[in-house]
């Protein structure tokens, strides 16, 4: 099968980008050929002042997108096309080419872009859900996106010419919901259920047998060091806890937890450092404020039996069932935090069931076997549609 690979790399790597890597790997480990429709963000920085304005109109429609994507199609004929990220560059244009050259497009929601500016259901820290199944102009008075008026305009633009339009219903086959909460926000906005499909993240399974003994205690926190992630409450708890907290991850909160007691910053890390100290710590924190997607690091302290405290929003109340494959506290509440801390370390009984659990969780639910069963069966159903 020839898979055509759509998506629109941010400035900062995240996790969109590596699900596209490990996807494609996937795909190609399993005799299909994937073939690439890439753009950088980081192209932007060499933008003229009127090419960079420019782009509040081209978020919505790329003629030379448009144009790229009909060559290629052309050339490589693609059985199916798979979009991820497609703005700011790419544009929704994407579709268009695809539904004109009788190509089946699916889409991954990686986040909730489509219905919210800055698709995260976030504004100033707390959970918001003002533009759904309304106008997303409504985020523009409050800068949703990056703060800025304009390139919240520009955003909010793209979401209602392409729904007036009936982009998302007319134009895209299927698309890929990781959680059963995404999925019922998205058919809460409008999108046709029937078109919607859950798929979780998967990560690899550990290299090597996981054992259940930590060889030293700490917990660990994997991810941007930002507000919306709730790395305040790091700041809050620092004093009370019994043992260290490693923080991997760069971000603009660094500076307020360089010093903090019991806590060490260990900034970006390769990814196979980070797994062996994800399985040798005693627990994961994950305290977001927003719904995420799919946490690639939740999944991954699944796969090496590390137990997972996270916030009780979105998709971490979708993945872990309290104190049985993890722990949730209420999300901003760092007492609540801490007393979930607390509870893990002092019950090694209960933290071996929950890392035992949550292992067969990743066995069942994200292993690569299971990913790659739900990618076939989707592109092969757009594809008999067609």
């Amino acid at each position: 099968m020839k898979i055509l690979q759509v998506h629109n790399y941010y400035q900062l790597s995240g996790g969109e980008d590596t699900v596209v890597a490990n996807e494609k790997a996937l795909l190609e480990e399993n005799g299909h050929e994937v073939i690439p429709f890439y753009k950088h963000n980081e192209e932007i920085n060499d933008y003229s002042f009127f090419r960079k304005m420019g782009l509040l109109y081209s978020t919505t429609w790329s003629q030379k997108t448009y144009d790229e994507a009909m060559e290629l199609i052309r050339l490589t004929r693609p059985n199916v096309c798979h979009v991820h990220n497609f703005l700011p560059l790419i544009s929704p244009s994407i579709y268009k080419a695809c539904k004109d050259s009788k190509v089946p497009v699916v889409q991954t929601l990686h986040n909730y872009r489509l219905i919210c500016t800055n698709g995260l259901f976030l504004r100033e820290g707390k959970v918001c859900e003002e533009c759904l199944g309304k106008s997303a102009y409504h985020s523009v008075p409050k800068k949703c996106y990056r703060h800025s008026y304009t390139q919240t305009y520009a955003v909010a633009r793209m979401i209602e010419k392409n729904k007036a339009d009936r982009t998302w219903t007319k134009h895209v086959d299927a698309y890929f919901c990781f959680t059963e909460f995404a999925k019922s926000k998205f058919i809460e906005s409008g999108l046709p259920e029937e078109k919607l499909v859950v798929k979780p993240n998967f990560v690899k399974a550990p290299s090597t047998e996981v054992t259940e003994g930590k060889i030293e205690p700490y917990l660990i926190y994997v991810g941007r060091l930002e507000e919306n992630k709730g790395i305040q409450l790091f700041v809050e708890i620092s004093k009370e806890l019994d043992i260290p907290l490693k923080i991997v991850g760069e971000g603009p909160m660094e500076a307020q937890l360089r010093d903090l007691p019991k806590v060490e910053l260990l900034g970006k890390r390769p990814h196979d450092e980070v797994l062996t100290l994800i399985q040798q710590a005693k627990a994961l924190l994950f305290p977001s404020l927003c719904y995420e997607g799919m946490p690639m690091t939740i999944l991954e302290a699944f796969a090496h039996k590390t137990p997972v405290v996270a916030s009780n929003l979105g998709a971490m109340q979708t993945i872990i069932s309290h104190q049985e494959n993890g722990l949730l506290f209420e999300a901003n509440s760092a007492d609540e935090l801490l007393s979930s801390i607390q509870l893990l370390m002092k019950n090694e009984e209960m933290s071996r069931k929950i890392a035992e659990t949550a292992f067969a969780d990743f066995e069942k639910l994200y292993s690569r076997e299971r990913n790659y069963e739900r990618l076939m069966d989707c592109y092969n159903t757009v594809i008999n549609k067609k």
